[in-house]
């Protein structure tokens, strides 16, 4: 059963859900991932109908994520995705096929094609490349929300 309202999280049950399942991860020796995808260009589409966008956008992610993953709308028009027991390339290809299915849902609602590029930021457990951790991502998540 695909229970959106459940996997909408705010903030604070968002991030203690990431902490949760870093410290499984650690544990188990599990992957875990968290990509923020940024989509704050969405003003620049359409000012007027942002607010209404960006929710439609937010159901396209939600809809095309697995039972066991977990989203968050942040501030400034971020959406955070924690994608338990996916490695790094798994989160690649889930943002990948997300940044896509962002811009097809945009061109129909805008009428006008969307060539943007979706920023976005993405953190593994474990990372053997070396990158920011998880933990450290997580503060810094953490901040930028209260801020």
């Amino acid at each position: 059963m695909n229970n959106v309202s459940v996997r909408l999280g705010t903030d604070s049950s968002f991030f203690e859900r990431v902490g949760l399942e870093l410290k499984r991860a650690e544990r188990y020796r599990l992957f875990v991932s968290l990509i923020v995808l940024d989509l704050s260009f969405v003003r620049s589409v359409n000012r007027d109908q942002s607010p209404q966008l960006l929710g439609d956008l937010l159901q396209v992610v939600r809809e095309n994520i697995r039972v066991i993953d977990n989203v968050s709308a942040l501030a400034d028009h971020r959406v955070a995705l924690l994608l338990p027991e996916t490695s790094r390339q798994g989160a690649e290809i889930a943002a990948r096929r997300l940044s896509e299915l962002i811009r097809s849902s945009l061109t129909q609602q805008t009428s006008g094609r969307i060539d943007d590029t979706i920023p976005l930021e993405m953190v593994s457990y474990p990372d053997a490349a070396g990158a920011k951790t998880v933990t450290d991502f997580l503060q810094e998540l953490s901040e930028q929300s209260r801020n």
